[in-house]
C-alpha cells in the first residue's frame, strides 16, 4: 500500500478553522504516515500537536510558515524540524503578533472610509482562538456583516494588494527569517514559488541568502513548474518538499488526506536534515 504525506497544514492557531488535535484525527482517518503543521508566524499549535499525535503512528514535524518582505510581503518560508521552544521563534512571534494586530486597526479605518466599516473588536472576538491574527480574519468578519459572500471575494474586491483595504505590515527579511529558523535548528524551504508572483524569477537570490529547499508539490503548481523546481532543486542540491497548504473549512479546497505527497519526499527530507545537523555540528 502506498503512503503519503502533508507537510504544509494550518490549524485555529493561525487562519485554520481545525485545532492541532482535530488535524491529527484527519490525518489517522486519511492514513497519513506524516504531516507538520505550518501556522503562520507561531509555534503555538504544537504542543497539542505532539500530545495529539502520541500513539498514532504518525510522524510529525514541528514547523512554522514566516511571512517575509518579499513579493508584495507574500514570499513565505517555511520552517522544518525546529525547536519549538526556542527563542528566536519566540521574540520573531511576539514582534509578528504586535504587527498583525496593528494592521487589523488600520485595516478596519481603511475599511470604514469607503463605507464597510468592520470593527475590529468583531475580528479579534471571531480570531480569539488564534495566535496569528490576520486577513482571513477581517474577511470573515465581511462575510459575517454581510458585505461578501465569500473570503476569497473580500480578498478580491478589499484586502489584497492594491485593493482599497490592503494594509501593509512589519515582516522579516528572507534572510532574518532563514537565520532565525536556521537559529532554531531547523531547515527553511520557500514556500508556493509557483504561485508567488515574482518567487520563481527571484529564486536564485533566495538560494544565495542559504534557503535549504523548495516546496515543490504543492497543489496550484502546474506540470512544467513541478519540473523547473525539481531540476533546481537537484542543481543546487536543495531538499524537496509538498504539502496541501490546508486551511480547514476556512478556505475549503485542498482539504488534508485529499492532496497527496509521496512518503518518499519525507523519507528524503529527513535525510537531508539528519545529513545537514551532522555537518553545522
Amino acid at each position: 500500500m502506498k503512503r503519503y504525506i502533508d507537510l504544509h497544514i494550518h490549524s485555529t492557531n493561525s487562519d485554520g478553522s481545525w485545532t492541532p488535535a482535530e488535524i491529527v484525527k484527519r490525518a489517522v482517518k486519511y492514513e497519513l504516515a506524516a504531516i507538520a503543521i505550518t501556522d503562520h508566524d507561531t509555534v503555538s499549535g504544537i504542543p497539542e500537536a505532539l500530545e495529539s499525535i502520541q500513539n498514532t503512528g504518525i510522524d510529525f514535524v514541528p514547523g512554522i510558515e514566516i511571512s517575509t518582505k518579499w513579493c508584495h510581503g507574500r514570499m513565505h518560508i517555511l520552517g522544518y524540524f525546529i525547536d519549538h521552544n526556542s527563542s528566536y521563534l519566540a521574540e520573531l512571534s511576539k514582534k509578528m503578533k504586535q504587527a498583525r494586530e496593528e494592521r487589523i486597526t488600520r485595516t478596519c479605518d481603511k475599511l470604514a472610509a469607503i463605507g464597510k466599516p468592520v470593527s475590529p473588536e468583531l475580528v479579534f472576538e471571531m480570531a480569539k482562538n488564534s495566535s496569528s491574527i490576520g486577513r482571513p480574519h477581517i474577511a470573515n468578519a465581511m462575510v459575517k456583516m454581510g458585505y461578501v459572500p465569500t473570503l476569497q471575494r473580500a480578498f478580491d474586491l478589499y484586502l489584497s494588494y492594491g485593493k482599497p483595504g490592503y494594509v501593509p505590515r512589519w515582516s522579516p527579511e528572507p534572510k532574518e527569517a532563514i537565520d532565525i529558523i536556521h537559529g532554531a535548528g531547523g531547515i527553511a524551504v520557500v514556500a508556493h514559488c509557483g504561485v508567488t508572483e515574482g518567487c520563481m524569477e527571484q529564486l536564485d537570490k533566495v538560494i544565495a541568502l542559504g534557503i535549504d529547499g523548495v516546496e515543490v508539490y504543492y497543489p496550484s503548481h502546474k506540470p512544467h513548474q513541478i519540473e523547473k523546481l525539481i531540476a533546481i532543486a537537484k542543481e543546487h542540491n536543495l531538499a524537496i518538499t509538498g504539502g496541501s497548504d490546508c486551511h480547514g473549512m476556512t478556505r475549503g479546497e485542498p482539504l488534508l488526506g485529499i492532496y497527496k505527497v509521496p512518503y518518499k519526499i519525507y523519507e528524503n527530507l529527513v535525510k537531508f536534515y539528519k545529513n545537514k545537523k551532522v555537518n553545522t555540528m
